[in-house]
Order: C-alpha cells, then structure tokens, then sequence
C-alpha cells in the first residue's frame, strides 16, 4: 500500500510529526503520475491536495496544477449535487415522505470539514418501502429520468437510478427501501432504525441520516462486499465517523449487534492508527499486526479465471490466491478483527465459502437464482 497515501486517508492530521512525514514520503516519490492515478481510484485525491498544502510540501507544478483542479472539480460537483438534494427534500416533505441522505452524500455534508473532500458517484436516499414508487414519481416531476417499476414489485433493494443533468454535471439519485438485498442476513429499513435519525447541516438547512451506530455497520457491510476493489476512502469514512462521534456511539450495542464495526476499525489502526481516545471508549482488542495489510482478495471470483490467465497468472497462482488470500483480508472480511484465532477460517469456512460462491455462479447460469448485486458471506 502507497504509505503516502495511507498517511492521507484521513479528514485531519497533527501537524506536527505528520507533516514531517508527509514532507519526507513526497520527497521519495518518483512517479507522481502513478500516485495521482492511485489516489483517484481510492477516492482520495482532495484529501492529498489539502493535507500536502497543510504540510507545505512542493510539488511539481504540474502535478500541483492536476491534485488542485480535481479538488475544484469535486467541490463544484458536491456544491451542485448538495443543491440539487436540498430540492428534492424539500419536495419528498411537501408530500410527507420522510427521506434520509446516506452514504457519501451524508458522509460529504455530515463529518468531513468541507463537502468537497468526500468524493461521490451518486446520491443515496433512503425511503420507506410504501413511499418508494411515489418518491420515484416526485423525481421525474424535479426533471429527473426516472424508470418507474410496477407498483406493487419494487426491486431488490433499490430502484433504478434517476439521472438529471445540472450545470454540466450527471447527477445520480438512487431510491433505497432497504440498505441489503432481500435474501441476505442483513436487512435495515428506515421504520427498523434503533434510534432517532441524525440531524446534519446542508447547503443551510437541515437533513437527517443513519444514526451512528447503523451507519458504521452499513458502511463495514459495504466495503467487504466481495467482488469490488478496496478503497482507502471509506477508511477514512468509518474512522473519521467513529474518531468524531466516539463520545457519543453506543459502543456496547455495537459490540452486541455490529461487532463487524470493531474488527474493522482494528485492522484499520494498522493503516491509519487511531486516536487513543476512540481505543479506550470503544471496546477493540487491536491484536498483533496482521500479515499482508491493505491487500485485497485477488482471487475468483473477484476476477473471473479467463481475465487472470490474461494478464500471465498461472492456475496454481489463481489457486493460491483464492484459497490462501492474504490474513489482513480475510480478518477484515469475516469480521475476526486482529485478535482472534484465524485457523479455522483459513482452513475451513474460507474454502466452504469459495464453493458457496461456485454453486451460486452455477445455479445464476443455469436460470435456477437471479444473478443479485455483490454479497457478503453468507457463512
């Protein structure tokens, strides 16, 4: 993993000793072009640009010039989708549908100092599943393009993306009735929270999200989804979301219910360590450094055979890779944290789990299970 990076995964930094650090892992790169393309595929690239300017470090000017238009180009883009939310709020209350902004939009607005610093592909909403077709029909009355599904047959978890150009800008709203697939353990719909919802400031008024607690889990249940690639920047989204709120999380309940949320936050001490406030008011056993940190699952089927043996991997290495992927990975994606004993699931539930995925592959191909968006294990 790109220390300098990792150095950056985060919403603030001391500026003491991680400036000094900062200034001596730039002074050792010599390939800016890979950083900055590395740092857009984690989601980071306006962190690096403010905390790098923070720091003082110089940069080339081109690379400056590049890591400073993306950072305008983000805070444009979440200025005019933070608008365009605001919008269509205030229309789902009007109609007295009660809406709540999750994921990077509530994350944008909700914790990181400036909105522009959380990259975001789309909006996420999440709505009562009895309130789901009209919020739909709302958007394709804001000027949205916006497939309706039959009335009484929403699907899976989420309708189809409604799409509105504004300013040059595509923005994507996604409709959620519940935040998991049916059909998987997991399930949170907006009348099952635990608690009140959490007030936030946007764009001057004020919307409301996940409380704490639910975000957390959602967003561990998210980045281990198998199939997609690890970003640094949902790190920064969990730690910086329970560095700030850790005063006021139920940690007992989530060590009860989201146990999941403490696994991750300490395998990811060893990416960007956390304060020693969040570790003693939240219940983590940080264990011994795990081997392979930050290496993602690179086996099948997050990458189909036919696509490994193109890029030279032999059957023995594609092998190795699924059955044998790296202890930080499959601690962070069986939720056993750093502490506990792995042997168990290096030899039997991850193989058992490889099957499972096998058979699932056979019965979507075989017409017998609709194929269904990327799932966590089932074990």
């Amino acid at each position: 993993m790109n220390q300098l990076l990792a150095e950056c995964a985060r919403t603030a930094i001391d500026p003491g000793k991680s400036h000094q650090r900062l200034a001596q892992l730039s002074n050792n790169v010599t390939d800016w072009t890979g950083v900055l393309a590395e740092a857009e595929s984690h989601g980071l690239s306006p962190l690096l640009y403010i905390h790098l300017k923070a720091a003082d470090v110089s940069l080339p000017l081109p690379v400056k010039r590049d890591l400073q238009g993306l950072y305008l180009r983000y805070r444009h883009a979440n200025r005019v989708r933070g608008q365009l939310l605001v919008e269509i709020l205030a229309a789902y209350e009007a109609a007295g549908i009660q809406a709540l902004v999750i994921k990077g939009a509530a994350l944008a607005h909700g914790f990181y100092p400036e909105p522009g610093l959380r990259p975001m592909s789309d909006v996420d909403l999440l709505v009562k599943r009895t309130d789901a077709y009209r919020a739909q029909e709302l958007l394709t009355e804001l000027g949205f393009q916006a497939p309706l599904p039959p009335a009484d047959r929403l699907p899976g978890k989420h309708l189809l993306a409604a799409i509105r150009s504004v300013e040059g800008l595509t923005v994507s709203v996604e409709l959620h009735h519940n935040l998991f697939n049916i059909g998987t353990r997991a399930s949170l719909e907006l009348n099952g929270l635990s608690g009140p919802p959490i007030p936030f400031a946007l764009e001057g008024v004020t919307a409301y999200t996940l409380p704490h607690e639910e975000m957390l889990w959602h967003l561990c249940q998210h980045l281990t989804l198998i199939g997609q690639p690890f970003r640094l920047i949902w790190l920064v989204d969990i730690v910086g979301l329970a560095e700030r709120y850790a005063s006021e999380i139920d940690w007992a309940r989530v060590e009860r219910d989201y146990s999941l949320v403490l696994s991750a936050l300490s395998l990811f001490h060893y990416i960007t360590p956390l304060s020693e406030t969040l570790r003693r008011t939240a219940p983590l056993n940080i264990g011994r450094a795990p081997q392979g940190i930050g290496q993602e699952f690179v086996g099948w089927p997050h990458h189909s055979i036919r696509r490994q043996r193109t890029t030279g991997k032999g059957y023995g290495r594609i092998f190795r890779d699924t059955f044998f992927p790296a202890e930080w990975w499959l601690r962070l994606y069986y939720g056993l944290g750093g502490a506990r004993p792995l042997c168990w699931y290096r030899w039997v539930v991850h193989p058992l789990q490889v099957l499972i995925w096998g058979g699932q592959l056979v019965l979507e191909r075989t017409g017998w299970r609709k194929p269904r968006h990327k799932l966590r294990t089932g074990v």
